[in-house]
């Protein structure tokens, strides 16, 4: 990886370290089903913390169907899963795209928009 993307993960991640909060992001795996039994198991979860930093979106941005007024656009150092569920204290959301930004085989941030 060339000095420039170094440098430009170390910004991003000490901006998002300096400027965001701890989130949860909380990835929930369905039990598995036993035919013999005719029962569930229990479902799964596991979680991690991470940093990020939230932003609304513009008002040019909304166009209600896409982006809808209260989405918000969550920027997180690292890599983030379409199955998880992000949880910022008592409010969770719903991820409805993920944009990352990686130049080459370095990822930088993803660019999450969320919805409750």
């Amino acid at each position: 990886m060339s000095e420039f993307y170094n440098d430009f993960v170390t910004d991003a991640q000490e901006m998002i370290a300096e400027f965001g909060r701890d989130i949860t992001l909380l990835n929930r795996q369905l039990g598995a089903y036993d035919p013999r039994t005719h029962t569930m198991a229990d479902a799964v979860d596991t979680s991690r913390t991470v940093k990020a930093v939230f932003t609304d979106y513009k008002d040019s941005e909304i166009d209600g169907e896409i982006i809808r007024r209260g989405d918000k656009r969550c920027l997180v150092a690292g890599a983030v899963s379409p199955k998880e569920i992000i949880v910022d204290g008592d409010d969770q959301y719903a991820i409805v795209t993920i944009e990352v930004v990686q130049p080459g085989d370095t990822l930088i941030l993803s660019k999450v928009q969320v919805r409750r």
